[in-house]
């Protein structure tokens, strides 16, 4: 091959070069993002002109920061797009400390081991609160606030401390041997739901004229008995 020749081969292949250093400059937009509806996307993204994009609008390729992927420190595991938190206490050491739920969270409480929550479960400040006490003589003090409030006390002598009702809508099963039997308090609650079986709910406090002898609680079905 003659100089020119080379020269040209050489003038080709830097060219090519460069152009691939600069294909592989571009950021490109990963398919695995890609939407048609909000289905199509997860971990907290939304469906924006055809990408899946993250609460900052960035669709960000590789894996996200650390802290933007937290929960809340008392959550096992959450839905940080959703403020939805489930606290697993048989992942917790049976929550032998008070659970709380995070402000403005909707909280989902599992107190399936025995003696699990003793120290109480408030969700004073959440959006909604499903709790479930499973385990023997599970839940202390449960406290609910002005979201929805759904607690099933199952387990064996669980709820055996206070419930107290917040203003929110409050729906309480006892059904578990001698459970909510420490007091049960509707207060305030918007309609106050109670379903009691025989042994159980031995101090319950109804709103006025709700008690219901058809559940042997409350029933917020009851004429007046509802305002949420």
């Amino acid at each position: 091959m003659n100089r020119i020749a080379c020269r040209s081969v050489a003038l080709g292949l830097g060219l090519l070069a460069v152009a691939l250093a600069a294909g592989c400059s571009v950021s490109h937009r990963s398919d695995d993002f890609a939407c048609q509806a909000q289905a199509d996307c997860r971990d907290g993204r939304t469906c924006v002109d055809g990408f899946c994009v993250l609460p900052d609008g960035v669709i960000f390729d590789g894996p996200r920061p650390p802290d933007a992927l937290d929960c809340p420190a008392q959550c096992t595991s959450c839905n940080t797009a959703a403020h939805s938190c489930i606290i697993d206490c048989a992942l917790n050491g049976g929550c032998t400390a008070a659970v709380s739920c995070p402000f403005g969270w909707n909280c989902n409480v599992l107190c399936e081991t025995q003696n699990s929550c003793n120290n109480g479960v408030s969700c004073n400040g959440s959006t909604s609160c499903t709790i479930t006490c499973t385990g023997r003589q599970s839940c202390g003090t449960v406290t609910c606030g002005a979201g929805v409030c759904n607690l099933t006390c199952s387990g064996p002598g669980s709820c055996g401390d206070d419930v107290l009702c917040g203003t929110g809508a409050c729906k309480v099963n006892c059904s578990g041997t001698n459970s909510c039997n420490g007091g049960l308090h509707c207060g305030l609650s918007c309609g106050c739901d109670v379903t009691c079986r025989a042994g159980t709910c031995d101090n319950l406090v109804c709103k006025p004229g709700c008690n219901s002898s058809m559940t042997l609680g409350c029933s917020a079905a009851m004429p007046g008995c509802s305002s949420c």
